[in-house]
């Protein structure tokens, strides 16, 4: 695994998972993205700024418009471009863990993404949820109770997982938001390793603990909520995000960047693929100037310490029995 500066860093730069595919380290995100915004977005940061990885979810309601995206991208690239240059993740939804529906997801993603295959399919949350069409949160009418799938274990949707790579309707599979020890539970019958483990990670919640054992067992890790920009209701972005934190802003002037620019490349320095979300050309265009410049050991450092001075996970739904949210910390 890519840590700091070991080599040039690039668009073009890869991370070799486990299975020995490889993934790009710097990718589009589409969680929250807008409707009717999302295929040109998809289609400009493919076919004019030279992105490689787009991430979609079966839960984000928008694959539709990200297929839309790749295949007018490969179309106007007229010829340029392939599918096989394209890396797609979409993500397995709670309600779908029973071994009869994983495929069907998947199957269902494909059609609307209008793809053979996706190079990435993740488990998106370690909880099976009810399979319930009418109700894609599996609640009750005023929300206070989650119904959930009986007797479904993570090992059963892992083995169903597994399958879908014999199918060749995935390259790869992973998982999103697991801990170690539902990690462990997979690795202990595992006949494919998890390649993956997408998980919420930015300067103020740097998951050393849990990079460090994905790194002991040769999983690479995707960082959403990568710029840690998502305010809650009453907050203001300015309190609480990295990106207006003292100490990345005067790195970001000492090197002419923006803020936004300085946690990337701290993201790919640190040999981490990562997907900022944008809907705008603008955005995708800084986004992607991270490669003309270097964080020193010191300033990676200094980004390293605001975990322990601003430490805040902004991502932590109420998954769990009760409505207690998925994570403990």
């Amino acid at each position: 695994m890519t840590t700091h500066e070991e080599k040039p860093l690039s668009m073009e730069s890869r991370l070799t998972l486990n299975d020995k595919q490889t993934m790009p380290q710097l990718g589009l995100g589409t969680w929250r993205s807008e409707p009717e915004k999302v295929q040109n977005i998809v289609r400009d940061a493919i076919l004019h700024c030279n992105y490689r990885l787009i991430d979609a979810a079966w839960v984000y309601q928008n694959e539709d418009e990200v297929g839309n995206g790749i295949h007018a991208a490969i179309e106007q690239s007229q010829g340029k471009i392939k599918r096989e240059d394209i890396f797609v993740t979409t993500k397995l939804w709670n309600q779908h863990h029973t071994t009869e529906d994983v495929e069907w997801a998947l199957r269902d993603s494909l059609k609307k993404l209008r793809l053979d295959y996706v190079d990435l399919f993740l488990i998106h949350w370690p909880v099976a949820f009810k399979n319930m069409t009418e109700n894609l949160w599996s609640q009750s009418e005023d929300e206070k109770t989650r119904y959930f799938a009986e007797n479904v274990t993570l090992v059963d949707t892992w083995k169903a997982m597994e399958k879908l790579v014999d199918l060749k309707l995935t390259r790869s599979i992973g998982v999103s938001n697991f801990n170690p020890s539902e990690i462990d539970e997979i690795l202990k019958i595992a006949r494919i390793k998890p390649s993956v483990n997408q998980i919420e990670l930015h300067p103020y919640f740097n998951q050393h603990e849990l990079r460090e054992y994905c790194a002991h067992h040769n999983i690479a890790i995707t960082s959403y909520c990568p710029l840690s920009n998502l305010k809650r209701e009453n907050e203001r972005a300015e309190d609480v995000s990295a990106l207006y934190n003292a100490v990345i802003q005067e790195i970001a002037q000492s090197k002419h960047k923006t803020t936004a620019q300085i946690i990337i490349r701290w993201h790919l320095q640190n040999g981490l693929s990562v997907i900022p979300k944008t809907v705008t050309q603008e955005r995708l265009i800084e986004n992607s100037g991270v490669f003309d410049f270097v964080l020193s050991d010191h300033e990676m450092r200094e980004i390293d310490h605001l975990t322990q001075t601003n430490r805040r996970r902004f991502v932590n739904p109420p998954f769990r029995p009760a409505n207690k949210p998925i994570f403990d910390d």
